[in-house]
């Protein structure tokens, strides 16, 4: 291990919007679309029962009304038109602020060691949305953060930008240990939900969902459960620039989700693993938990089968998706905080994976 100083994630905390559905009131929306036949039916059926999904929430808060009670959705029968890409980043952008703060303010709630005026970094991350001034900047105002705190925004970079985030945080405490730096992660998905019946659509409206999460990363010894950050790995995996993307569409952001993007990870996961503990000495015999990002159910099977896991020594990836669904790159602060509360102790792989193919990986320490 190395002697430099210790860098360590030590609070997390995370928030959800109040509106949820479950699995089973999603897929039955789905079905009554009436641009859905019964090939885009039998299809949303297959879907929708293999996720292993119990419940997602939403900031859209049109779900379970009567459609003459729609906010965000048109108010006809047919749904149609639908919400424009204006019309959903003004959503980003009211709820960004509001879950963004409702997170941190968990956060600073639940520890008298630091405080908001004691943070003099702040790291925003986000896929879903835009604006400028950002929820970082209402964070500064409303927390309220000091005034010369320096800010950073890492944007559009899909499920695997928490680990930039964790990186870049790594970075700053490692050259000033005497800095605090707190994380602030929101993503909102479901602002991208659309209609059309194409099987990427599908896929990604079965599987996202909305949620925020903050975290602090300092140099000051922990005095409870806490992860030491011990390194961090990232590959673009070969002959995947077409597996994954997202990208402004028309009326919304648009997901391309490949079939193959499982057998990908399957394919160079035990690579990656490898290549990642030994960075820190350390080999994949020494690995006491896993966190591996939640994408979707195959992408979780297939790991498990390619690592010869146990699906309990993935329990808190399955439980993670189960109970939320894929919050894009919030979900792996969710799944840190859920396994922080756990008694197990020792060294972590975390992974998660997102457009690039680009598989984020990092070897933390559950102390």
């Amino acid at each position: 291990m190395s002697t430099k100083t210790a860098v360590w994630l030590q609070n997390i905390a995370t928030a959800v919007p109040p509106t949820s559905y479950t699995q089973e009131f999603a897929h039955q929306f789905m079905r009554d679309l009436p641009m859905y036949g019964e090939k885009e039916q039998r299809f949303l059926d297959r879907i929708y029962r293999d996720t292993r999904i119990a419940r997602r929430h939403s900031v859209i808060e049109d779900y379970g009304k009567d459609p003459s009670q729609y906010q965000f959705f048109a108010r006809s029968t047919t749904l149609l038109p639908e919400p424009s890409v204006a019309q959903r980043n003004d959503l980003f952008v009211a709820a960004a602020e509001e879950l963004s703060l409702r997170a941190a303010e968990q956060l600073f709630s639940a520890t008298d060691r630091v405080r908001a005026e004691d943070i003099t970094h702040l790291v925003t991350v986000t896929c879903t949305g835009f604006s400028a001034p950002g929820f970082d900047y209402q964070l500064v105002q409303r927390l309220p953060l000091r005034a010369g705190v320096h800010r950073y925004h890492i944007g559009f970079m899909g499920c695997f930008a928490g680990f930039p985030a964790l990186k870049l945080a790594h970075t700053i405490c490692s050259a000033d240990p005497g800095a605090r730096v707190l994380i602030v992660d929101v993503e909102l998905c479901t602002l991208h939900f659309q209609f059309k019946p194409e099987p990427d659509t599908m896929v990604a409206n079965a599987l996202f969902a909305d949620g925020a999460a903050a975290a602090v990363v300092s140099c000051s010894p922990p005095d409870g459960p806490a992860y030491r950050l011990n390194g961090f790995s990232s590959r673009i995996v070969p002959e995947s620039d077409q597996a994954m993307s997202w990208r402004l569409g028309d009326v919304a952001f648009d997901m391309k989700l490949s079939t193959y993007v499982p057998k990908l990870l399957h394919r160079d996961i035990a690579a990656i693993v490898h290549d990642t503990m030994q960075a820190v000495g350390l080999r994949r015999e020494d690995v006491r938990l896993w966190a591996v990002h939640p994408g979707g159910r195959a992408i979780l099977d297939r790991i498990a089968d390619a690592l010869e896991l146990s699906e309990e020594e993935l329990q808190f990836s399955y439980a993670t998706l189960h109970d939320y669904g894929n919050m894009s790159s919030a979900t792996i602060f969710f799944l840190l905080q859920r396994m922080l509360q756990d008694a197990a102790t020792g060294p972590v792989f975390a992974a998660a994976f997102g457009p690039g193919l680009t598989v984020e990986s990092a070897c933390l320490e559950r102390v």
